[in-house]
């Protein structure tokens, strides 16, 4: 559900996919222009108080009046975001790619003609922090990779996780990233909210993010993020996620989870090599097939 890229509606997609019962009224309250291809909006409900609840990763159905489909976009803010604080209300945020599709054609259209207008959306989804675990099990390092909008659910759950009490969390959390920007590196999405987070954890520890920029600018290696690389990422840079650049190896894998969201080749080809890998049963390796 990364972005809308299949012939095949939404609903038709995801028809097999869990869905709320509850149809959400909101109100499209801010349109932030990330890059000429990514829009991040915030949505509020009707209600300023109500609580939208979702699990990170999930995505929403979301119904644009005029239009006889749904279109489907992932989540990309966490949980807390949706719980109104003093006066202000809960939100929650989309990551929308411009597209041909009628449901994000409709959400490009200039802001002035959209800001303010009535939509409603229902929440669904079964690619969600955390996963379904044995009862004796935790995770102890998180492994998100992310390839282009990719990023979007994992972004929901990232934020999330570095919401949670240091205790709660998993010891290691691991972020990779590949994405080709659109112009500038620092309109790269989610870029300022990943450092944000890294000047967060620095004191706690336990978080490393890896950007590997598959096309445009050139800058300095460290000038975007410490650990920036130009170049594709590979089968190895997975196997160094995985364990921490070996620090942990095989035998360390029994609390890892890996999460893969990104385009339908890399996704296939990442996961089938993830879970060839030693102790890398098919439960803590999970993606979402959107297309």
């Amino acid at each position: 559900m990364a972005t809308v890229r299949s012939s095949i509606p939404h609903e038709d997609r995801t028809a097999h996919e869990p869905r709320g019962n509850r149809i959400e009224p909101v109100i499209l309250t801010s349109i932030e222009e990330v890059n000429p291809t990514i829009r991040l909006l915030r949505l509020t409900p009707s209600n300023p108080t109500h609580i939208i609840k979702f699990q990170p990763g999930q995505w929403v159905d979301t119904l644009i009046p005029g239009l006889p489909r749904a279109g489907g976009f992932t989540l990309t803010s966490p949980p807390s975001t949706a719980v109104p604080q003093g006066s202000t209300p809960g939100y929650i945020e989309l990551a929308i790619q411009k597209s041909r599709n009628p449901p994000a054609a409709w959400l490009w259209r200039p802001a002035s003609e959209i800001l303010l207008s009535q939509l409603a959306v229902r929440v669904g989804g079964s690619f969600v922090y955390p996963p379904v675990l044995p009862s004796d099990s935790r995770v102890e390092r998180l492994v998100l990779i992310a390839g282009g909008v990719g990023i979007n659910p994992l972004m929901s759950m990232l934020s999330h996780v570095m919401q949670l009490p240091q205790a709660e969390r998993p010891a290691e959390v691991e972020v990779v990233y590949s994405t080709k920007p659109a112009e500038a590196v620092e309109k790269t999405l989610f870029l300022p909210r990943l450092r944000s987070l890294l000047e967060k954890a620095e004191d706690a520890g336990g978080l490393r993010v890896s950007l590997f920029l598959t096309g445009g600018a050139k800058v300095e290696i460290g000038e975007v993020l410490e650990r920036t690389f130009h170049r594709r990422l590979t089968r190895d840079d997975l196997l160094n996620a995985l364990d921490g650049d070996g620090k942990r190896g095989a035998q360390g894998r029994k609390g890892t989870v890996v999460y893969v969201c990104g385009t339908p080749a890399m996704t296939d080809d990442f996961v089938g090599f993830l879970t060839r890998q030693e102790g890398m049963a098919p439960e803590r390796v999970l993606c979402e097939k959107w297309w």
